[in-house]
């Protein structure tokens, strides 16, 4: 990039960057943003999009598990990708899902007035051929921001950047486990001190990280943040709604908050939907919290959110709260890796 190119790069990503904070006045969330067109030509101008986009595709083409692979790289990197969850969804069948959330305390009733378009626009951003049997992303997965504006990454082509650091991260600390807690000698663990000088031991481990889970549940996590942090025609991006609890008694009745970004739920339910296996689902279902015992019920409360019926959620002997099946969870300590 030559150096003129790379100051006008800066300077129109200083004015995107200079706008006020909040959305377009009487911005209309009901329909697709009106700055998402400009948003696309713009990442598709940047040097830094496209590397990123070119990363994100190579590291999912290495990914073992078929099915993963050829579902993620549609979900990304086919501009004409249907969205699974929404297909054939018309505007009565919403009104369906959004009065069972609000039976099952997954939804906040109280920001049906303060959220722009109500619930139902926050549940359901809007589509282009909304209502259709192949609904698609009101702009590419790499002309969306990293999330909200003022936040990280929050320029377009922002989410693209923000996942190829992700599978940078998840992958090397996937490395430090395996190399620090990976080997025993004489039956006792030890650290490998084969290559020290290298982050990647070349001896085999003994405790199993799935790369597959590494590369794709960053990735998945974020995946519906082209449908909730739209662009405006002023630069400025959509409001997100935070769902999958009530925020007052999500804890399986008692006190605990549940409510998080639409985004994470969103992505969830496209995940369940594309058929993805369940070990997935659930590593990308913890990137907001991990499914340990103070903070199971969040997880299994977007679980529920996404899918009523999601992965069959079992209650154990005297136990009355829903749990995460055990044999679903191998990868737990993973979880922290869909950040």
């Amino acid at each position: 990039m030559t150096k003129l190119k790379y100051s006008l790069y800066l300077a129109v990503l200083t004015m995107t960057l200079s706008l006020p904070g909040q959305p377009a006045q009487g911005a209309d969330q009901t329909v697709p943003g009106a700055g998402n067109d400009a948003a696309v030509t713009l990442s598709n101008k940047s040097p830094m999009v496209q590397s990123a986009k070119e990363f994100l595709v190579a590291h999912l083409n290495s990914i073992d598990n078929f099915s993963i692979r050829v579902i993620t790289l549609d979900a990304i990197a086919n501009p004409s990708t249907c969205v699974a969850h929404r297909g054939g969804v018309k505007d009565v069948d919403k009104s369906a899902i959004l009065h069972a959330l609000i039976a099952a305390g997954l939804v906040d009733t109280r920001d049906d007035n303060t959220f722009p378009g109500g619930l139902k626009a926050g549940v359901f951003p809007p589509l282009l051929n909304d209502g259709s049997t192949c609904p698609q992303l009101p702009q590419t997965f790499f002309s969306a921001p990293g999330s909200f504006f003022g936040g990280h990454h929050s320029w377009p082509g922002g989410l693209a950047v923000h996942e190829s650091f992700n599978d940078v991260s998840s992958l090397n600390l996937a490395n430090g486990y395996r190399r620090v807690y990976g080997h025993s000698e004489g039956g006792l663990p030890v650290i490998d001190m084969s290559n020290a000088s290298s982050l990647v031991s070349r001896k085999p481990v003994e405790i199993f990280l799935s790369e597959d889970l590494m590369i794709a549940a960053p990735i998945w996590h974020d995946w519906a943040k082209p449908m909730v942090f739209q662009w405006n025609s002023d630069g400025t991006e959509f409001l997100e709604l935070s769902f999958g609890g009530n925020g007052v008694n999500d804890n399986f009745g008692a006190a605990g908050n549940s409510k998080t970004g639409a985004h994470h739920i969103l992505s969830v339910a496209e995940a369940m939907k594309r058929g993805l296996p369940p070990d997935l689902v659930i590593t990308q279902a913890s990137a907001h919290s991990h499914s340990t015992a103070d903070n199971e019920y969040k997880v299994v409360n977007w679980l529920h959110a996404a899918e009523p019926s999601s992965l069959r959620l079992t209650r154990l002997r005297g136990v009355t709260s829903p749990r995460i099946p055990k044999a679903a969870c191998a990868c737990r300590r993973c979880v922290i890796l869909a950040t």
